[in-house]
């Protein structure tokens, strides 16, 4: 007799963004989950299989297109701005966590979108990179106010 199992690996992720003025207190913040595109879902898949080593998210990038996040998402709209990760930490066990600052003078304008990128190919060139996740985020950004992007992808056992 077959025994089957019924346990599931979720991954949750959340991004919170941070708004401050030149003060450093903070003028405005949010928080929700973001899309995982299928091309994010087989590029853990290639990693188990050992088709690909590196799977790091390297970059964020920040965009003006407004089209709603979907499954066949492998870039921004339109990005404006692509910064590295500024740091990664581990804040449990099955979590991992990206921040990166956006400085005052930076993605002054219109923000509507914003993806992580990640892979060997994950560069400063727009579009570079394997997309794991994109967001909706629309802000009209000044150049007395800079914001901290946070995402947690947390992994868990359902069963």
């Amino acid at each position: 007799m077959l025994k089957q199992f019924g346990a599931n690996i979720r991954q949750e992720s959340n991004v919170v963004i941070t708004a401050f003025d030149l003060d450093g207190k903070v003028i405005d913040r949010v928080e929700f989950h973001n899309k995982v595109p299928t091309v994010a879902l087989a590029m853990m898949r290639d990693a188990l299989k050992g088709a690909i080593t590196d799977c790091q998210i390297k970059r964020l990038a920040i965009g003006d297109g407004n089209t709603a996040p979907a499954d066949g998402d492998v870039a921004l709209e339109n990005e404006i701005l692509r910064k590295q990760i500024t740091s990664s930490s581990e804040p449990s066990g099955t979590s991992y966590k990206t921040i990166v600052y956006v400085n005052p003078d930076e993605a002054v304008g219109a923000i509507e979108e914003i993806g992580w990128f990640a892979g060997a190919s994950a560069g400063d060139d727009a579009d570079s990179g394997i997309l794991v996740s994109r967001v909706l985020y629309s802000r009209t950004k000044t150049a007395v106010e800079s914001l901290q992007i946070e995402r947690t992808d947390t992994f868990t056992e359902v069963v």
